[in-house]
C-alpha cells in the first residue's frame, strides 16, 4: 500500500517570507512568538499551518516535507502538540479563561516532539485583560513552547507584547498567482478569473466570493452602487440599497463593503495604481474621477451615520432612503 502523503499546503506569493523561515529552521533560530499581520483574506492561516508543519517537520534541509508523522498530523489538523485558542465575545477575542488554560497547557512537555505550538488566529479583537494574562507566557516562555499570532495590524497588540513577537508581514499576491492557486483549488479558470477581477490578489476573499452565495450577493450588488454613485444615479442607488435593506446583516456588509470602495477611490486620486481592498478596482477608478476631498468626507460621513441610525433601531429603509439622499448631494 502506499503511503499516504499530506501535501504541503500550496502558498501563493510571500516566497521571501517563507525562505526567511525556512532559513530560520535550519538555523536553530525559530521565533518562540510569532504574528503574521497583513489584510483580511491574505492567506495569513494558511501560511500559520504552514509554520506549525515547518516547526514540527521531522527534517531539517527540507522542512515542512508533508511525508513525516508530525506533517500529516497537523495538516489533518490532529495534532496532539498543536492548540488553536477558542474565539469568545462579540469581537470574537479570548477569554482571560482561555489565556490561563493555555498558559498551564503551555507548561506541559510536547506528545510526540520537541515543540508545542499554540494558534491565536484573528488576534484583533483580543482584549487587553487576555493580552496581560498571556504576556508573561510570551515573555518567558517554555523552551518547547511556541505561539503564533495573525492579525491585520500589529497594532492591536500591546507594545508589551508586541516587543516580545517576530512581526512578519504577510501580501496579496499578484493577479496572476491568485487566479493560478484558485484553479490549483479546483475552481474553473473563468470563475478564477471572475473572482480575481473582484478582489485582485486577496486570495481568502476570492475562495469566499466562489463559494459562498450570501458574499457574492453583496460583492455584485456593492460594485454596482460604487458605479451608480460614480454616474450619480439616485434612482439607481435608492433601489440598489433598498434591496439590500431586506436583510439587516446583509445591508451591514454591503456598507462596510461601499465605505471601503470609497477608500480605495479616494486613494486613486492619489495614485491610480494604488492598493485597493474593496470589491471591485474599475468602478472604484470611475467613483474616483468624480471625487474630491470634501466630498469624500461627506460619503464617508453618510455611511458612518446610517450605521448609526441601524444601531439606533432606525427602520432599515429609511435609513437607506435618508443615506441615498446623502451620497446623492455629497
Amino acid at each position: 500500500m502506499n503511503e499516504q502523503v499530506f501535501p504541503v499546503p500550496p502558498i501563493a506569493g510571500n516566497s521571501q517570507l517563507l525562505s526567511e523561515l525556512r532559513q530560520m529552521k535550519q538555523n536553530n533560530r525559530l521565533p518562540h512568538a510569532l504574528l503574521l499581520h497583513g489584510m483580511q483574506g491574505c492567506g495569513k492561516k494558511e501560511i500559520a499551518e504552514w509554520f506549525a508543519m515547518l516547526v514540527l517537520c521531522e527534517q531539517k534541509e527540507n522542512a515542512p516535507c508533508g511525508k513525516c508523522r508530525n506533517c500529516k498530523l497537523v495538516r489533518s489538523h490532529a495534532h496532539p502538540d498543536v492548540t488553536a485558542a477558542e474565539h469568545s465575545g462579540k469581537r470574537g477575542g479570548f477569554s482571560v479563561d482561555t489565556v490561563r488554560e493555555i498558559r498551564a497547557e503551555a507548561a506541559v512537555l510536547p506528545n510526540n516532539g520537541e515543540m508545542r505550538i499554540f494558534m491565536f488566529t484573528d488576534a484583533d479583537g483580543m482584549s487587553i485583560q487576555a493580552q496581560n494574562a498571556l504576556l508573561k507566557s510570551v515573555e518567558e516562555p517554555p523552551a518547547h513552547a511556541c505561539f503564533v499570532f495573525t492579525a491585520q495590524t500589529p497594532g492591536v497588540l500591546l507594545p508589551t507584547l508586541l516587543s516580545r513577537m517576530t512581526a512578519k508581514a504577510v501580501f496579496p499576491v499578484s493577479r496572476g498567482e491568485c487566479i493560478e492557486a484558485l484553479t490549483l483549488r479546483g475552481f474553473s479558470g473563468d470563475d478564477a478569473i471572475n473572482a480575481a477581477s473582484r478582489f485582485g490578489g486577496n486570495l481568502g476573499k476570492c475562495i469566499a466570493y466562489l463559494t459562498d452565495p450570501a458574499v457574492r450577493e453583496t460583492t455584485d450588488r456593492t460594485a454596482e452602487l460604487t458605479a451608480a454613485l460614480a454616474a450619480q444615479d439616485e434612482y439607481r442607488l435608492l433601489r440598489l440599497l433598498t434591496a439590500a435593506a431586506a436583510d439587516k446583516d446583509q445591508l451591514r456588509k454591503t456598507l462596510e463593503l461601499l465605505d471601503i470602495q470609497i477608500r480605495d477611490a479616494a486613494l486613486m486620486t492619489l495614485n491610480s495604481e494604488a492598493v485597493c481592498m474593496g470589491c471591485d478596482r474599475q468602478s472604484a477608478r470611475q467613483l474616483s474621477e468624480k471625487l474630491t476631498p470634501r466630498r469624500t468626507a461627506r460619503m464617508h460621513g453618510a455611511v458612518a451615520e446610517t450605521f448609526a441610525d441601524l444601531d439606533g433601531n432606525v427602520g432599515a429603509v429609511l435609513a437607506v432612503t435618508a443615506l441615498c439622499a446623502a451620497l446623492a448631494n455629497a
